[in-house]
C-alpha cells in the first residue's frame, strides 16, 4: 500500500499482509490523500504524471523521499506477515479453479486436512523454484529461490526501507495509534482479517513442510531487520 498527501508532504508505504486494508479504505474517501493498494499507480486511476512519470510504489516512495516527504513504513513480525502472505496465495489459487459458492468447501477440504495441505505447500514450492541471478543472487545466497518470496504479499521489504534516512516506522500492532496520533484520524474497524483456524493449519503446514528449512533462511535476514527496528 501506498499513501500519499501532498498538502502535509506525507508519504506512507508497506507491502501486503500489515493490516493496511482498513487504512487505505480510510484515507481513500479523505480529499487530500492519494491511496494504492498492491499494483502500480496506473491501475488506480493515478497517472504517472503525478510522480515525474513514475509508476512503480518503490520509485516513487524515492520520489517523494528526496521531496522532503515526511515518510512512514509499516512493517509487522516478518513470521506472522509470511504466514498471512501465503494464505492469500493459497487463496488466490484455490478462488481460479473453484470460484464463488465452490471456495468455500474445497478451501477446507485443502486447509483443513493437515497432509493434504503440507503435500500442496510443497508441491507449490517445487513448482515455483527458479535460478537467481542479478538481484536475486545477492538476496538469495544460497542461488535458488522461488516465486512464492517473489510475491507481494510475502516478499521481504524491510532491506529496501532500510536504504533511507530519517524515516519512522510504525509496527502493525500501533496501527490505531498511529491514524489516531499521527494522522489526526478516527480508526475504523479492521478489514481483511483471517479466520485463526485458517492461520493456525497454514503455520502448522508450514512449519512441518519439507521445504520449511528454506522459508527459515529466507525470513532469517528479515527478522533480525525488524528486531533491530522493535
Amino acid at each position: 500500500m501506498l499513501a500519499i498527501n501532498d498538502n502535509k508532504k506525507i508519504c506512507i508505504f508497506s507491502k501486503g499482509k500489515t493490516g493496511t486494508t482498513s487504512l487505505q479504505n480510510l484515507l481513500e474517501n479523505k480529499a487530500d490523500w492519494k491511496t494504492i493498494g498492491e499494483a502500480e499507480v496506473d491501475w488506480y486511476g493515478i497517472g504517472p504524471e503525478h510522480f515525474a512519470g513514475i509508476s512503480r510504489q518503490e520509485d516513487i516512495v524515492k520520489h517523494l523521499h528526496k521531496q522532503d516527504y515526511e515518510t512512514f513504513f509499516i512493517i509487522r513480525n516478518p513470521w506472522q506477515r509470511y504466514v498471512s502472505g501465503f494464505k492469500e496465495i493459497l487463496q488466490d489459487y484455490i478462488s481460479g479453479i473453484a470460484p464463488g459458492d465452490e471456495f468455500l468447501p474445497l478451501w477446507e477440504k485443502i486447509v483443513y486436512d493437515h497432509n493434504r495441505l503440507v503435500e500442496y505447500i510443497d508441491r507449490l514450492f517445487y513448482l515455483t523454484q527458479f535460478i537467481c541471478d542479478g538481484e536475486q543472487e545477492l538476496k538469495h545466497s544460497w542461488g535458488r529461490a522461488f516465486t512464492l518470496h517473489t510475491n507481494y504479499h510475502t516478499c521481504n521489504f524491510i532491506d529496501f526501507c532500510e536504504q533511507f534516512k530519517n524515516i519512522s516506522y510504525i509496527d502493525s500492532s500501533n496501527l490505531d495509534w498511529f491514524i489516531k496520533e499521527v494522522l489526526e484520524l478516527e480508526p475504523g474497524e479492521r478489514q481483511n482479517t483471517s479466520k485463526p483456524r485458517d492461520i493456525d493449519s497454514i503455520k502448522t503446514a508450514l512449519l512441518e513442510c519439507k521445504h520449511y528449512y528454506l522459508i527459515d533462511k529466507f525470513l532469517k535476514p528479515e527478522i533480525k531487520r525488524y528486531e533491530n527496528i522493535m
